[in-house]
C-alpha cells in the first residue's frame, strides 16, 4: 500500500537498502530545497508509531527529532562521526495515526567539538513538540 507523501519530499537516503534502527522506525522523508543549516523531514504516522489509543508515541517523536537533528549535524560537519550529548523534549500536543508529522531542525551554533540545535514537530499548523540538543563532534573521517 502506498503512503501519501506531500509534494517536495523524498525518502531519506540512509534508508535505501539497509536495515537499521531508523529504517525500522521510519520510513522518513526529507525536503531537498532547504537552506543550509536547516533540515525539514516528515513521516506519515502509522499504527506502528502509535500507542494503543492511536496517538503517536512519545518515543517515536523523540526518535524522529533525534534522527532529524543528528542528520543535520552529520551533514554540517561533512560526515565526521558525531553523537547526541543531550536532548530535551517538550511535548505540547499530540499526533494521531494517519497524520503527516513534519519536523524542522535548525543548526544554532557549530563549534570545534559541539553543535547545538533546535527543532519543532508539527502536524498541519499544530505544534506537537519542541526539541533542543547538543551533539559531540567525535573526530574527522
Amino acid at each position: 500500500m502506498a503512503i501519501d507523501i506531500p509534494t517536495g519530499f523524498a525518502p531519506v537516503g540512509a534508508f535505501s537498502g539497509s536495515e537499521n534502527f531508523e529504517t525500522l522506525a521510519g520510513p522518513f522523508y526529507q525536503r531537498q530545497d532547504t537552506p543550509e543549516g536547516v533540515a525539514v523531514w516528515g513521516f506519515r504516522a502509522g499504527r506502528k508509531h502509535c500507542n494503543p489509543f492511536g496517538v503517536v508515541h512519545g518515543g517515536m517523536l523523540t526518535t524522529f527529532a533525534d534522527t532529524l537533528m543528528g542528520s543535520l549535524v552529520f551533514h554540517a560537519i561533512e560526515g565526521a562521526p558525531c553523537a547526541t550529548i543531550t536532548l530535551t523534549m517538550d511535548f505540547v500536543g499530540a499526533g494521531r495515526e494517519g497524520d503527516w508529522i513534519e519536523g524542522r531542525a535548525e543548526l544554532l551554533r557549530q563549534g570545534r567539538s559541539v553543535c547545538f540545535l533546535r527543532s519543532e514537530l508539527r502536524t498541519g499548523d499544530k505544534l506537537i513538540l519542541n526539541a533542543s540538543g547538543a551533539w559531540a563532534i567525535i573526530g574527522s573521517r
